[in-house]
């Protein structure tokens, strides 16, 4: 993240988001505090040493964790899919929640086929 990109219009990289989803506002403070200068909402996955300022949503979580990342990132996706009407709350969602874990190169060419 370059400082600058939600508030410095003269830049190329300037952007204007509608919404700012963070997974440590520890680690990711410019961009919190660059949404507070444009009112931007923030959400966060915040752990129990995360500061909660300048952010408008907190949710509980372990945001330390690669797969309980993927997992928060899943749910998160799901939940917006379901609330906008596109996968039913009766029906299971088909995409398998390893697909939003990171994975090394190396672990992804030798895999077996």
């Amino acid at each position: 993240f370059t400082p600058g990109t939600f508030t410095n219009q003269i830049t190329k990289q300037f952007r204007e988001p509608r919404l700012l989803i963070v997974t440590d506002p520890l680690l990711d403070h410019q961009p919190v505090r660059e949404a507070s200068y444009v009112n931007v909402p923030v959400i966060a996955f915040c752990d129990s040493d995360s500061p909660l300022a300048n952010v408008d949503v907190a949710i509980p979580a372990n945001n330390k964790g690669k797969h309980s990342i993927g997992l928060l990132y899943w749910l998160l996706a799901r939940e917006v899919l379901r609330l906008r009407g596109a996968v039913p709350r009766s029906e299971d969602w088909s995409v398998a929640v390893d697909l939003f874990f990171y994975r090394e190169l190396k672990d992804i060419e030798d895999a077996p086929a």
